[in-house]
């Protein structure tokens, strides 16, 4: 199939669920930390799961189907990390109160109405990510919306509720799980019906959704915090849900692709997992919708209007008006302010420009760009990098200690000598910055040699003086001491 397709005409309709982990001390429902910081598992506790009947008698179908594949779940167990309420062999204790405090706070940027009492409600699931069999989660916001190119996107639930165990492996029938992650509180916010929009506006939605969250400043951030779930379905199809799309970018391409796969194959309500490429493929029948009931363990929470009025006076800056003072005051380009505001060093970008006197420009370049080009080239592994590291290197570039070039060269070497001192880093790798004086002198001993040209001139000093000294000071300088 190729050609741009008509998404209006050929009546795509979506609806997105962002799953966003919260940034709290502890899990939801114990007080297990939730850095995940733990590499080695203390135990492992095997289990094999079965679905129950509801009340009413039946069964969930996409439960039925987990059960008959007839898999064993190993559940890895971290010191710290992990408790006998991760493994279902405790009743959980009370709700994490900074966990509903900021998924309340992001149910109010939503403009959604909270209920007055808030119930806990136990969700079927039985693929293994959950050692009980269900997944603790409820609902703080309803009837919600956002606003978008002149139009109200309909919210039409935030939920809190715990994240999922991560899988590990799968092999043979076994699948192996970590627990440090159930448990960790996770806001789910659900959109409306999206019908009339392309797979572009879909993700910028989605975008503008994720930026929300994260204003509160209390949600976390890096590879795996956020995930987006995207139901998809077209004119006269069945509806199917697309977990697991771990990329902002790619939910667009997720969207594309699935349209594609429904206009040339028969379609059944199912739910698909999304492969790296934007592919998909299939996961498990679509669940029912009798698979909530409600927590026995945990009493409803009451919701005062004197705390939702306190909640409502700490609620952050609008992430519109921080990008515009990106632009206007901070002089970043719409790229470097759009990277910016979604990385996941945005926090340290803002503490940076307020304690260092350094080009914001050049703090968010080195915080977005450049990590991400050294990572990519796998120079750095940028989890042995701390804010120390970053507050040290601008303290040095604004002391003039080093030079904006020599940055990506010192993330390398605290990447790999993370317990080194910055004074340590620039004597190792030979960074010291270098005077005018000291340059001219460099210059001079270069462009007295004999047929040398201008390029050529530079090109020897640049080698000569990289990371110590300014790239445009060192053209300057070359091109006004050089005479032909």
């Amino acid at each position: 199939m190729t050609g741009e397709l008509n998404y209006r005409k050929l009546g795509l309709k979506a609806g997105l669920e962002i799953h966003q982990q919260l940034n709290t001390k502890y899990k939801l429902f114990c007080k297990c930390s939730t850095e995940m910081k733990e590499k080695a598992p203390v135990s492992t506790i095997i289990r094999k799961l079965h679905p129950v009947a509801s009340e009413l008698g039946s069964t969930d179908v996409a439960a039925e189907f987990e059960y008959l594949r007839n898999r064993t779940f190993h559940y890895q167990v971290f010191k710290n990390e992990s408790c006998l309420v991760e493994i279902d062999c405790e009743p959980p204790h009370e709700l994490n109160p900074e966990a509903l405090y900021i998924t309340l706070q992001i149910a109010q940027l939503f403009n959604c109405e909270i209920p007055n009492e808030l119930h806990i409600l136990r969700k079927t699931v039985i693929d293994g990510s959950n050692t009980s069999g269900f997944q603790r989660t409820l609902i703080v916001g309803l009837n919600g919306h956002l606003n978008f190119k002149g139009k109200k996107i309909e919210i039409t639930q935030i939920t809190l509720e715990e994240d999922a165990a991560a899988i590990v492996s799968e092999e043979n029938g076994k699948v192996s799980y970590r627990l440090n992650r159930l448990g960790i509180p996770l806001v789910e916010i659900d959109t409306g019906l999206l019908e009339g929009y392309s797979p572009t506006e879909i993700q910028e939605i989605a975008y503008i959704i994720g930026l929300l969250a994260k204003s509160t400043g209390k949600t976390k951030r890096g590879i795996g915090s956020i995930r987006q779930d995207v139901n998809i379905s077209i004119k006269n199809g069945l509806r199917v849900e697309v977990k697991g799309v771990q990329e902002l970018g790619l939910i667009s391409k997720v969207i594309e692709n699935e349209v594609k796969r429904q206009l040339s194959e028969k379609v059944k309500e199912e739910t698909r997992v999304a492969l790296p490429d934007g592919a998909t493929k299939f996961m498990r029948p679509l669940p029912g919708a009798d698979r909530m009931y409600p927590e026995t363990d945990i009493p409803p929470v009451v919701v005062d209007k004197e705390y939702l009025e306190k909640i409502k006076e700490d609620l952050p800056e609008p992430w519109t008006k921080k990008l515009a003072q990106f632009k206007s005051k901070l002089k970043l380009s719409d790229q470097l302010a759009n990277e910016t505001l979604r990385s996941a060093h945005l926090d340290l970008f803002e503490k940076i420009i307020k304690t260092e006197k350094v080009e914001p420009a050049i703090v968010a370049s080195t915080l977005t760009q450049t990590l991400k080009d050294l990572e990519r080239k796998e120079q750095i592994v940028s989890i042995s990098l701390t804010e120390k590291h970053f507050l040290a290197i601008f303290d040095a570039l604004e002391k003039k200690k080093i030079a904006k070039e020599a940055i990506p060269e010192i993330l390398i070497y605290f990447s790999k000598k993370p317990g080194n001192s910055i004074s340590t880093a620039i004597t190792d790798l030979n960074l010291t910055a270098i005077s005018i004086p000291e340059l001219k002198k460099i210059v001079k001993g270069i462009i007295t040699q004999p047929n040398i040209t201008l390029d050529r001139a530079i090109g020897i000093v640049m080698s000569k003086v990289r990371g110590k000294i300014e790239a445009q000071t060192v053209i300057k300088t070359v091109k006004k001491m050089f005479k032909p």
